[in-house]
């Protein structure tokens, strides 16, 4: 045998950590609404909400660029058939995929529960996607990307479905299909696949309301996220007025997993000129690991 039982005892003593990503970690106007987006998913932010949301997008083409707190940056271009985007997060006070809230204390010193990964870990993304419409009203369509952490680069997607009947839309995506990993030994770490239904009442115009828009989402999984097991439901509104100049956005949302806390969020978008948007958006949860906030800013042809 020699020492060839070495590969599998260093495989039990550092297994992978297995983490995923909040959906709610991109998209300004989607942060706004609490992360009740996956059937509203009509602007530039679909690269990552939902790919088949490209296909019903507000307008030719839409680019934006965001900042967030924990060192989120994105920039991503959609068309109503391709989208293009970089988003590079932090991988922060994250665990096994086995852990609970009470094992979640000192995660910021320990990194992943002693597994050697920096809890400054950095995450980046380079995404295309495109898409195919089934019939008119169902479009399917997903999101190649490379992803790249721990000095490892490896092939992921994400997919999306999105059905459209008058104001009523249904959506579904599930991302990282693949779950990657990254590197090897006590750094490995593996990127766990998470999937999201959502859906959303689209009014053009309603009352003083130039677009008025309704929204509820819910996780299909439970997947580890900031230390914890969550399992999300939440729900959103978007309200648009004076010649959609300005709109105002608010949700809130629960951790349906035992020992989960609630959230709410707020956001608002400003238009000074012409195909110019400037958009900011407040979490706050009853877990201080839900406090985030974001700006952004869309250019709309």
């Amino acid at each position: 045998m020699g020492r060839a039982w070495w590969p599998l005892a260093l495989a039990l003593v550092f297994p992978s950590v297995a983490f995923a990503q909040r959906f709610d970690d991109v998209g300004v106007r989607a942060q706004g609404m609490a992360g009740a987006f996956v059937a509203v998913a009509d602007d530039a932010s679909a690269t990552w909400w939902n790919p088949a949301g490209l296909a019903t997008g507000l307008t030719f083409v839409d680019a934006s660029v965001q900042v967030a707190d924990g060192g989120l940056r994105g920039v991503a271009m959609a068309f109503p058939s391709l989208g293009l985007s970089y988003y590079r997060l932090k991988i922060s006070q994250i665990q096994p995929f086995a852990s609970t809230a009470a094992d979640a204390s000192g995660r910021q010193d320990n990194g992943a529960a002693g597994s050697g990964l920096s809890t400054d870990a950095g995450l980046s993304q380079f995404g295309a996607t495109v898409g195919q419409s089934i019939n008119p009203h169902l479009v399917v369509a997903t999101t190649v990307k490379l992803v790249s952490a721990q000095g490892d680069t490896q092939a992921d997607l994400d997919v999306g479905a999105m059905a459209v009947f008058g104001v009523m839309r249904l959506g579904v995506t599930v991302r990282d299909v693949r779950e990657p990993t990254f590197g090897s030994g006590s750094t490995a770490l593996t990127l766990a696949r998470r999937a999201r239904a959502g859906a959303a009442v689209i009014a053009p115009a309603l009352g003083p309301f130039d677009r008025l828009v309704f929204s509820v989402d819910a996780d299909l999984v439970t997947a580890a996220t900031d230390g914890r097991d969550e399992r999300e439901v939440a729900g959103g509104v978007e309200a648009w007025w004076l010649g959609r100049r300005v709109g105002l956005r608010g949700g809130a949302g629960a951790n349906t997993v035992a020992g989960g806390g609630s959230f709410g969020a707020l956001g608002v978008t400003v238009v000074p000129y012409p195909r110019m948007n400037l958009e900011a958006a407040l979490t706050r949860g009853a877990d201080s690991t839900r406090d985030q906030w974001s700006l952004g800013l869309r250019l709309t042809f």
